[in-house]
């Protein structure tokens, strides 16, 4: 399945980039009879626009159109899931970062958990307007052990 995996990477990358997407992952499962070949897309890291199902239907229409003459799952019978990485994702890297600049998030790191709204982001670090301080705190991305979008409700 590996193998279809990245198949489906190398086939679907192009197309999906051309129409405005990023692929973030492709996944190939079979258990028994049932097979399915999940594709997780994402916009580009200049916008912080979420993923509508607008987006999902037109990255659908890409995917299948580019993976339909492929032999996947040795020509067995699949269902095509195309979603994306939601609002509750982990960020992990600095694309990820990017799409969620002005929303607050919480970082842990070593030294604990930083909360704030996420005002900068470059390939070496985040920063972030501390929640409870105001203060303007710099995290490298490698020192990061796990960072979310704090979600609120109303």
């Amino acid at each position: 399945m590996a193998h279809d995996e990245q198949t489906v990477l190398d086939r679907i990358t192009e197309p999906l980039a051309a129409a405005g997407f990023v692929v973030e992952e492709v996944r190939a499962v079979a258990a028994g009879r049932h097979r399915t070949l999940t594709v997780m897309i994402d916009l580009p890291d200049d916008t912080a626009d979420p993923v509508s199902l607008e987006h999902i239907a037109q990255a659908t229409r890409v995917v299948s159109e580019a993976i339909d003459p492929l032999p996947l799952f040795n020509d067995h019978p699949y269902d095509l899931q195309v979603t994306s990485p939601g609002a509750t994702r982990a960020l992990s890297e600095p694309r990820h970062f990017r799409r969620v600049r002005g929303r607050t998030i919480a970082v842990r790191t070593a030294e604990g958990t930083v909360r704030g709204e996420l005002v900068a982001v470059d390939e070496a670090q985040i920063t972030l307007t501390e929640e409870k301080t105001g203060e303007q705190a710099e995290i490298p991305v490698s020192g990061i052990e796990h960072a979310e979008v704090v979600l609120r409700f109303r």
